[in-house]
């Protein structure tokens, strides 16, 4: 069976008070990443209540036949013009649905059922993420023309079989207002920045136990530059992974870990942790994040030239002695430094001053001072 996909796009928006397909995530419309998403199936439609509205959109439109009736409509007309057997539908309001969850999908499609919709993790049934053959056109239109158009009801009527999205149900989450949108894209982020070697993780190893203990819910995320080993070499799931496995996952009572071959950005890591209320970030010295740097032992090395979004600066104890503020004479080799970092006009805190420095990054992040919007995948260094 061939496999066209539709991605909903009629929708009025009213809740969110403008067209939710040119919302933007990153540097891209949830539109144009769906596009991109699903670019290399049979046939990708997009739907749309009236063509003349959406002149400039790439694709192939496909228009309402019963006007003003809602997301069933637009999937009446996609199957109708589908020259294919079956479309996986997509509402243009879940940026996040992918590729992999597709195919998942696919493969649940048997020749006994008409339509098979995805489940959340939680339980809640998505109708509009779905694959539907041409068998649903008769009920569909039975109901367009009685005037009932909710898919829920819709289901009853057909051959349906439910799929359950464990890994990645965060994908299924959609956006119909404002507060939703501002909860997908933007998080409270901190980078721990630095040279390589300065100390980047174990700064923030130490400042996790006090940012928990005031009550967030801390997440952490390293970008590694190079390819990394994601389990100890020797380990059954490090095995099972090098193998070639496309992912490797193991658990117990508490706690599990996920391992995957699949190109991911932050933005989408963050969503794998949406209950977190801090993200601490290792590296990413070129984003735009809030930042905080930690500076070598070396005083003759400058800080990182140019970097956005800094906020303090954690130095060894012995130039925090010295240092710009401080009494005691820095000496020659600290003067360029100090003045650099005196010009910056930013806290300046020693590397065991954990308890002033948690201190200060709480005071940010209630002042909402850590709020920031995701950024493209090249930030991540």
């Amino acid at each position: 069976m061939e496999f066209g996909t539709v991605i909903l796009a009629g929708g009025k928006s009213r809740r969110m008070g403008k067209d939710k397909a040119e919302l933007m995530f990153g540097k891209k419309t949830f539109l144009e990443k769906l596009i991109q998403e699903f670019r290399e199936c049979p046939e990708l439609l997009i739907s749309v209540a009236a063509k003349k509205d959406r002149p400039d959109w790439a694709g192939r439109t496909v228009e309402d036949v019963y006007p003003g009736c809602g997301p069933m409509a637009g999937l009446h007309a996609a199957l109708k013009a589908s020259r294919c057997s079956a479309l996986l539908a997509v509402p243009c309001d879940v940026p996040l649905f992918s590729q992999k969850i597709a195919e998942q999908m696919y493969e649940e499609c048997s020749p006994e059922v008409d339509a098979v919709v995805a489940v959340s993790a939680d339980g809640r049934i998505h109708p509009l993420c779905g694959i539907y053959k041409k068998s649903c056109v008769p009920a569909m239109e039975r109901r367009l023309e009685q005037g009932n158009y909710r898919m829920q009801e819709l289901l009853k009527e057909l051959r349906v079989k439910t799929y359950q999205v464990k890994t990645g149900s965060w994908r299924l989450q959609n956006v119909n207002t404002p507060e939703e949108l501002e909860r997908l894209t933007v998080q409270s982020v901190l980078a721990v920045s630095g040279w390589k070697n300065a100390g980047k993780t174990t700064l923030i190893e130490r400042l996790i136990p006090g940012l928990t203990e005031s009550g967030l819910r801390v997440a952490v995320i390293k970008h590694d530059g190079h390819s990394f080993e994601p389990d100890v070499p020797g380990t059954d799931s490090s095995r099972f992974f090098q193998a070639g496995a496309c992912a490797s996952m193991v658990y117990d009572g508490a706690k599990y870990a996920l391992t995957r071959r699949e190109k991911v950005s932050a933005e989408e890591l963050f969503l794998l942790s949406p209950d977190a209320d801090l993200f601490l970030l290792e590296g990413f010295k070129e984003s735009g994040y809030p930042k905080i740097e930690i500076l070598r032992a070396n005083p003759k090395e400058p800080p990182i030239p140019g970097l956005k979004g800094r906020l303090a600066y954690v130095l060894p104890e012995k130039e925090r002695e010295t240092g710009p503020g401080k009494a005691g004479p820095g000496g020659p080799e600290y003067g360029r430094r100090a003045e650099e970092i005196k010009d910056q006009e930013v806290p300046v805190f020693g590397r065991e001053e954990i308890r002033e420095l948690t201190a200060f990054i709480l005071e940010l992040y209630e002042a909402g001072k850590l709020r920031a919007r995701f950024e493209p995948e090249e930030g991540e260094k």
